[in-house]
Order: structure tokens, then C-alpha cells, then sequence
């Protein structure tokens, strides 16, 4: 029989919460949370990418009494250090949330019943009164009640675990959970395929994104850290001079850029989708009229407006009146970057205006999102194991006469593991 895993409450409470499991790198035992803490971090010893924060801390505080809490502590801890052969492995810290709130479910219909949390004072009726209680939801399907019941047949299994011990007998007379909860069988996912009407057009704009637009995206992003790069040295070197020298030596700038942008046949830059519902309309036409993309102006320029707002061009002393001069003459261009736009094979035409900063991020996110879809559909992966996935991760198989034969994705497999 494995040794208990209580020990004198003092002790108890000042014991890390995780006695053995593997941690991240840079992560000590030491630091990790305590017993007795008001919260309880696991996220040093879950490995998968994906794992929400909510999902691997539980806060005791939620817990109106103390009675409940203390229970509660035992019966996490014992679930997390505890591996009982032929019942249970220890329970997976990702997983730490979940059993929390199946327990507590129990702990406070327990509680109700008995006016305190004394686990040797559940007899087979308060179970049975519980398991009436899930069943009459109509909304609650009945493998929900089987997950809910197994509390309870924890409660007697770790009973050595406990301080206090658990249930005194065996809940159901050895029942599994769902037979009580009245279910027969479970099949491992009931979830339907996508329908080819859906996944084929969702897989085919991915791949367009992945292998035509992301060499966009990318130039995109890169010209944009360029000018970022060169208006904060222009910022940095002329910060020290007086507000008139600083203003002429923009004004000259946004001459030289508008010159620019004239001879190659562009106008001033406007934004695609101006932020924060900033638009105006045309009192005559009704039509909304374009809004300046002064931040892209900003860059070329060398004015950090978020650093100096007085220095804007559009303010009194500005540049409105270059800005205003240059429409007139030359009109305006949606987006106003410099990365030329791809042609869609199948339309023959740019697929998107210029980028603007507001669009890039938008595109970015899209094109991330492309990615996902084509490395989940294609691997077959969990998500988890999606993200798992690191650059290098890739590798080619090739034919003696240098043909791609296979492609070999490296990521880590987390069903059937321990080390989630």
C-alpha cells in the first residue's frame, strides 16, 4: 500500500504542492506554490503550449468556508501526489481546475446537507440524494453526471490520503460512476467532420495566404520597422533643438515625400479603415470622406506623436496646409506603404490596397490564423500539439534524384502521456 500522503497540518500547509512531477526550465521547487497558500500556480509543471492560465490555478478564497477549504486542499493535494494502481494516476496539473470544480460541486451539496464538511458523516443516502440531485437537470447529460459523481468515489479510494480519512464505504457498492449516472457507453468523439462545403474553401484561401499573400505580409512588416527604426533616430537627433528648427526640418521631409510619391504617380496616403470610427461624411455627396493616414506621415517625417503630441503635423503650426496642397494635386492612395501587393492568380488584380499599420496587424493575424489551419488539417494534430511545433521543426525527405518524398514535422505528442 502506498505510504499516506498527509502528514501534521503545520507541516502540511508549508509543503510545496507538487512533490515530484518534471518542471519547466528555469523553474525551482522551491518556488513553487505552497499548500496553505491562498492560490495554487501549477503552470511551472504543465508543457502544453496551450494551457490557459484559468485552468491551472485554483483560489481557495472562492471558497466561502474553511472547512471547505482545508477539504479541499486535501483532496488536491493527495490528487496530485497520489498514484493509485489499478484506480488512478495522479491527476495531470493541467487538469488541476476541473477536478477543483467537480469537488466543489459535492463539497457544498455535502455541506448544505450536514450544516459542515465532516466526510466521515456521508452515509449512502447523502450520495444517493446527490446523485438524485445531477440527475433531475434535464439539461445535464448523463456522462456530465458520471465525471461529477467520480469525486465521490475518490473520496473512499484516497480515504488514506486524506487527514481525517474519506468516505468510511464503498459509494454504490463498487458501481462505476456511469452506470449510477445511467449511462452504458461512451463513444470517444461524437463530433461531426467539417463539411467539404466549409473545409475546402477555408483550406484553400489558408494555403493562398500561406503561399502568395505571407510574402507580403512580411515585406509589410519589415518596411514598417524600418520606418519606426528611422523616425526614432531622426526624434533622437534633433530633440535638442528649438520647436521652429525641428518644425522646418519636418515641413522639408514631408515636401521631399510628397515630391516622391508625385513623380511615381501616388497620392497621399489615406487609411484603408480609419481607427476608431474616425471618418467623416460628405454633407453634400453623403459619401464617407478618406482620412488622412497622418501616422504613416509621422514615420516619414521623423514626429513621435505618442512622445510629443504638440509636435503633430495636423495641429496649428503643423503641416495642414502641405497635406491639404498635395491632395488637390495628387489625390490620395488607400494605405499609403511602399510594399508592392501581390497579383491573385485567379483575379488577375492586387489582392488588397496598399497596407496601412492598422491593416498589417490585421493581415498578420489572418495569416497566422492561415497557418494554423493549414499545419492542423494537414498533420492531423491536436491543437496542443500544434503548438507545440518550433521553428526547425520541419525537416525533408528526399529522392536519390532530389525530389521531396516526405515531410517530417517534429512536435510533441501529449495523449497518453503524463508529462502534460
Amino acid at each position: 500500500m502506498t505510504a499516506p500522503a498527509y502528514v501534521p497540518a503545520l507541516a502540511f500547509d508549508d509543503r510545496p504542492v507538487l512533490t515530484i512531477v518534471p518542471l519547466k526550465p528555469g523553474h525551482s521547487r522551491e518556488a513553487l506554490s505552497r499548500v496553505g497558500d491562498p492560490s495554487w500556480d501549477l503552470g511551472p509543471a504543465v508543457f502544453r503550449e496551450n494551457a490557459r492560465r484559468c485552468h491551472v490555478t485554483v483560489h481557495f478564497d472562492v471558497l466561502e468556508h474553511a472547512d471547505v477549504q482545508a477539504t479541499m486542499r486535501a483532496y488536491l493535494y493527495a490528487r496530485l501526489n497520489v498514484d493509485l494502481p489499478g484506480y488512478r494516476p495522479k491527476l495531470l496539473p493541467a487538469c488541476i481546475r476541473q477536478a477543483f470544480n467537480r469537488a466543489r460541486r459535492f463539497f457544498g451539496f455535502a455541506r448544505g446537507r450536514l450544516g459542515v464538511l465532516d466526510l466521515s458523516r456521508i452515509d449512502p443516502a447523502l450520495i444517493d440524494a446527490y446523485a438524485r440531485h445531477l440527475r433531475d437537470d434535464p439539461a445535464r447529460r448523463p456522462v456530465i453526471v458520471g465525471h461529477l459523481l467520480e469525486v465521490i468515489i475518490d473520496l473512499y479510494h484516497y480515504r488514506d490520503h486524506l487527514p481525517g480519512g474519506g468516505l468510511s464505504f464503498e459509494p454504490w457498492e463498487g458501481r462505476a460512476p456511469a452506470r449510477v449516472a445511467g449511462y452504458r457507453h461512451v463513444r470517444e468523439n461524437r463530433t461531426p467532420r467539417m463539411p467539404e462545403g466549409i473545409i475546402t474553401p477555408l483550406l484553400a484561401w489558408s494555403l493562398r495566404y500561406v503561399t502568395v499573400f505571407a510574402q507580403d505580409i512580411f515585406a509589410a512588416r519589415r518596411e514598417l520597422d524600418r520606418l519606426e527604426a528611422q523616425r526614432d533616430r531622426w526624434f533622437a537627433a534633433e530633440r535638442g533643438l528649438a520647436h521652429a528648427e525641428r518644425r522646418q526640418r519636418q515641413r522639408m521631409r514631408l515636401q521631399r515625400y510628397f515630391r516622391s510619391r508625385a513623380r511615381q504617380g501616388r497620392g497621399v496616403p489615406v487609411w484603408v479603415s480609419p481607427p476608431n470610427g474616425s471618418a467623416s461624411i460628405d454633407p453634400a455627396s453623403g459619401t464617407t470622406m478618406p482620412v488622412v493616414n497622418v501616422q504613416l506621415l509621422h514615420l516619414h517625417v521623423g514626429v513621435d506623436a505618442a512622445a510629443e503630441p504638440a509636435m503633430h503635423l495636423t495641429l496649428a503650426g503643423g503641416a495642414s496646409d502641405l497635406i491639404e496642397a498635395a491632395i488637390a494635386d495628387m489625390g490620395v492612395e488607400p494605405g499609403g506603404m511602399d510594399t508592392p501587393i501581390s497579383i491573385d492568380p485567379d483575379r488577375g488584380l492586387p489582392w488588397r490596397p496598399r497596407f496601412d499599420a492598422k491593416s498589417l496587424i490585421l493581415e498578420e493575424r489572418m495569416l497566422q490564423a492561415a497557418a494554423y489551419v493549414v499545419c492542423a488539417y494537414l498533420t492531423g494534430m491536436r491543437d496542443c500539439e500544434v503548438q507545440a511545433m518550433r521553428r526547425g521543426c520541419l525537416t525533408l525527405k528526399r529522392s536519390e534524384d532530389g525530389v521531396v518524398s516526405r515531410h517530417r514535422v517534429r512536435s510533441t505528442a501529449y495523449k497518453g502521456t503524463r508529462l502534460l
